[in-house]
């Protein structure tokens, strides 16, 4: 569930973030430039699970300030809740090199499932792709907004 947000905004988020396979994360590198890049995402319900290369500059810019902002690109359909933000904590966890990414069980079946049209077209498996993408982001909200 998502903070400060009930009712039908909240329905409609939920809706959303399990239909949505792309969200724009926020970070800010150390010299204070935000940095804004579309990633791949599963949501639980209470933490989002993204998966990155371990050299990314979002990576960097999260070792050095764990404040992350999330946001849907807009709903033109929708005439309410079209635009949904979300600020949040993020913590690394990274793999040795040459291994998968640290995910439990139940994340790595989330994310393959939401990913898995998206890896084929790439012509990736999960193996690789969990792989390449060895550190995983998991961004606790703090605070979300729909308008």
């Amino acid at each position: 569930m998502l903070p400060n947000i009930v009712g039908e905004a909240a329905d409609r988020a939920e809706h959303r973030l399990h239909d949505q396979t792309v969200i724009w994360l926020t970070t800010v590198s150390p010299d204070g430039q935000p940095q804004t890049s579309p990633v791949g995402y599963a949501w639980d319900g209470t933490t989002f699970v993204i998966i990155s290369r371990p050299d990314a500059p979002k990576v960097r810019n999260l070792r050095a300030n764990p404040k992350v902002a999330l946001h849907l690109d807009l709903d033109g359909d929708a005439e309410r809740h079209s635009i949904l933000t979300i600020e949040g904590i993020a913590a690394l966890s990274s793999a040795p090199p040459g291994e998968s990414a640290p995910l439990s069980a139940d994340e790595t079946s989330a994310y393959v499932e939401k990913h898995r049209e998206s890896m084929r077209w790439a012509g990736l498996t999960p193996e690789t792709t969990f792989a390449d993408f060895s550190t995983v982001i998991r961004v606790t909200p703090t605070r979300a907004r729909s308008y």
